[in-house]
């Protein structure tokens, strides 16, 4: 008896040391920035401690909730992003001759470093010579201001997450769809089912929980994208941009870190209230499927 519990708790012991070190940086982190929040600490003052203040500063920013609605605003790459996504992965799973080649080079964007994805994409999106803007005229339409002008800022970012990103969520339809058993699928079309009444009655049934996890990551993703908005539209106006950038300028561009830390706390909060009302509602509409 002993030695089975003794063989039950050999693997969190080993895991024991890591789980340690990790708690301790991310609860002193968390601790810190909570304590930042309360205080005015910014390059040259501080920090002296204010209380609820900087809450208080942030929560009638204007420009604070400009943020908030752009980074919502952001959130409209996630349907996008599932059904590209879900589109290259029936298709590496149709079964067509030369599918599964497909793979690799669907995947290489994500292994991409996000940096070198948004350089290139800049300079696809570049106003005077870029590609897409030199097809434009090339059909008689005058060029868009993709990185200098609302909404065109946003729409540029999201290329750029979409494409680094369907392929990684690609691979998580990949996975789902494997674990369909062809038998249903079989049946169902012995039944008289059409392609897509199989999808519709067998398949997505099957594969609800991998988009409820792809839109779920997907969108706190999106909450809190930074690299794509910092590299592809540097320059543009804070009001152009999301959450994140917003924290970056403040606590880098202007030392407030007091102020930043705040915003930090806040955005924290809102993708955490976010991300328990759908899983809540992902939650009630699978009991609604089953009934």
């Amino acid at each position: 008896m002993s030695s089975l519990r003794h063989k039950a708790a050999t693997p969190y012991l080993f895991l024991l040391p890591a789980l340690a070190v990790r708690g301790v940086v991310y609860v002193y982190s968390m601790g810190r920035v909570v304590y930042l929040t309360m205080t005015r600490d910014t390059t040259f003052v501080g920090p002296d401690f204010i209380g609820l203040d900087n809450y208080a500063t942030v929560l009638s920013s204007g420009q604070f909730w400009i943020c908030v609605a752009n980074s919502f605003a952001y959130l409209l790459v996630t349907p996008v992003l599932i059904a590209v996504s879900l589109g290259a992965a029936l298709l590496v799973d149709s079964g067509l001759r030369g599918a599964n080649t497909l793979r690799l080079p669907l995947f290489i964007p994500v292994v991409t470093p996000t940096i070198v994805a948004a350089v290139a994409w800049r300079l696809v999106f570049a106003e005077d010579e870029g590609l897409v803007n030199s097809g434009l005229r090339a059909l008689g339409f005058d060029g868009i201001r993709w990185l200098t002008e609302r909404p065109w800022t946003l729409v540029t970012a999201m290329t750029v997450t979409l494409w680094k990103g369907f392929g990684f969520y690609m691979m998580v339809f990949v996975a789902g769809l494997l674990a369909v058993p062809r038998e249903l699928r079989e049946a169902a079309m012995i039944d008289g089912a059409s392609r897509l009444g199989v999808f519709r009655l067998v398949v997505l049934p099957a594969i609800w929980p991998s988009i409820i996890l792809v839109f779920l990551i997907s969108s706190i993703s999106a909450l809190k994208v930074f690299d794509e908005l910092f590299v592809t539209v540097k320059g543009v106006p804070i009001e152009h941009q999301t959450i994140v950038p917003l924290v970056y300028e403040y606590a880098f561009g202007r030392g407030n870190f007091g102020i930043a830390s705040a915003m930090g706390i806040v955005l924290f909060v809102i993708i955490l209230a976010f991300s328990m009302v759908h899983l809540r509602l992902a939650r009630k509409g699978e009991q609604e499927a089953a009934r």
